[in-house]
């Protein structure tokens, strides 16, 4: 067996392959552990907390060493039977002894390729309250198996590492991959996570289930969302009434949503393109993620704590955000700060908070016109602060 290494993640003991904590890229062979994605494993520690209390089932359905499914079977409050799943025995082997070193007996470990052992669940009496699906690449070809292998009122959570694809630089391979159309736009990790659950949304439908989103974060170089399964046709028409486009104007930095795709600006009339087929509903759940947020204070899990409180607040508003900066070039003023601008929105009435899955950015439910006039405002401000005072004549 690969040389290992004992570590603590949360309050885990995890024996992990050496070669992982020392290369820049985790090897795939003899089985895979990214010590990155510890933050991931932290936030569904929290949010399987928040949601279930901690009691139920859970299937880590690419389960590699373990990490994921041990610490689940390991921190939560309450017993949750684990069921962890890898096609490769010898990470088997290594996900066991992970579950014997913290004393685990309520843990099921199953050779199997994951689609195969998720479709074999799909009866009604052996469905998960939750499945993971954690793949390296694209988790399409798993969203069938993942949904139909929960119970209803069950929850799917879902990464992706194909980020480049869903942002736009693909655009073909997100057409052929998530049916949808890309922008590499100034908010193109949310319009990229709205095209992974519309994806969710699509494909569990197929089997009249519809979803609910519960969260959903863009974190280094994946993205991760968590969705409620909810059965039945009348669910699944509920959520496809949520497919929409987003727009956004490379000329005037107008943004817009609709149930159908936007051909001209709505500020300026140049031609715009739009993002979707995407999910233009809430992507987050905030009684769920406040509780998440409060088990990961609590219970000292590092970063997830600080990326569920940027998520507080974000189901207020529209689908986009705006970018100070391109709404300056379009005014064609001097650059301001983004601070001054949402302080500006705020002082009128308007709700404003930073953008959660971008670095730079701030959603708003003001209009165009009133965010383009807060700019204008804050610019003008700043050229008579600027301004050199006049002598006075003697």
């Amino acid at each position: 067996m690969s040389s290992l290494r004992r570590i603590v993640e949360g309050r885990t003991t995890l024996f992990v392959p050496s070669a992982s904590l020392t290369r820049t890229e985790p090897p795939t062979t003899p089985f895979f552990f990214n010590p990155a994605a510890s933050v991931n494993r932290d936030i569904s520690i929290a949010i399987t907390e928040a949601v279930g209390g901690g009691g139920g089932t859970f299937c880590d359905s690419l389960a590699g060493v373990g990490a994921r499914g041990v610490r689940v079977a390991n921190e939560l409050s309450r017993r949750m039977d684990v069921t962890m799943v890898d096609f490769n025995p010898s990470a088997l082997r290594v996900a066991k002894r992970n579950a014997r070193a913290n004393s685990l007996k309520r843990c099921d470990f199953v050779r199997s390729e994951a689609n195969t052992f998720l479709f074999s669940r799909f009866r009604r009496d052996s469905k998960f309250d939750f499945v993971d699906i954690d793949p390296f690449g694209t988790p399409v070809p798993y969203m069938q198996g993942a949904f139909g292998a929960t119970a209803d009122g069950g929850v799917v959570s879902l990464t992706s590492t194909d980020t480049a694809v869903l942002c736009g630089v693909y655009p073909e391979v997100c057409r052929r991959r998530y049916s949808s159309v890309p922008l590499k736009n100034d908010f193109k990790h949310e319009t990229a996570l709205r095209i992974l659950l519309n994806a969710c949304r699509r494909i569990a439908g197929m089997n009249d289930i519809g979803i609910e989103p519960i969260a959903a974060h863009s974190t280094r170089h994946y993205l991760r969302v968590y969705a409620r399964a909810r059965v039945g046709a009348a669910q699944a028409d509920r959520s496809r009434r949520q497919e929409g486009f987003i727009a956004s104007c490379e000329r005037c930095g107008e943004r817009g949503s609709s149930s159908l795709p936007m051909v001209r600006c709505d500020g300026c009339g140049a031609k715009i393109l739009s993002a979707g087929p995407l999910w233009r509903g809430p992507l987050i759940d905030p009684r769920i993620v406040g509780a998440a947020l409060n088990v990961s204070r609590i219970g000292n899990l590092g970063g997830g704590a600080k990326a569920l409180e940027a998520l507080l607040g974000v189901e207020h508003f529209p689908p986009y955000s705006y970018s100070v900066e391109r709404i300056t070039s379009a005014l064609k003023v001097p650059g301001v700060s983004q601070s001054e601008v949402m302080r500006r929105l705020a002082s009128n009435g308007y709700r404003v908070m930073r953008q959660p899955f971008e670095k730079t950015g701030f959603k708003t439910d003001a209009s165009y016109g009133a965010v383009a006039e807060a700019v204008s405002a804050v610019s003008r401000d700043a050229d008579v602060e600027d301004a050199p005072l006049q002598a006075r004549p003697t």
